[in-house]
């Protein structure tokens, strides 16, 4: 990965398990920095688990819109 502006795209590419497992590893990880008193530490770490939960978040949202599709067979998104 180039550069951290990279993130968003490449949670994009995780598989559900792997991203629920990262976002597990992030906030321990961060939990500790934040105990150690690395306040900018535990900053960082807060921003890859406010990325992971935003991508969950998204993946939850796409769900909604296709289970909504596939009942209706409208896509709300383009509702006039």
């Amino acid at each position: 990965m180039a550069h951290e502006e990279d993130l968003p795209g490449f949670l994009k590419d995780f598989e559900d398990g792997e991203l629920q497992r990262y976002t597990c590893f992030a906030s321990e990880f961060r939990d500790q920095r934040m105990e150690a008193g690395s306040i900018h530490e535990a900053g960082f770490w807060n921003s890859i688990v406010n990325l992971c939960i935003d991508e969950r978040l998204r993946r939850d949202q796409d769900i909604r819109r296709l289970e909504y599709m596939y009942r209706t067979g409208v896509d709300p998104d383009h509702y006039s």
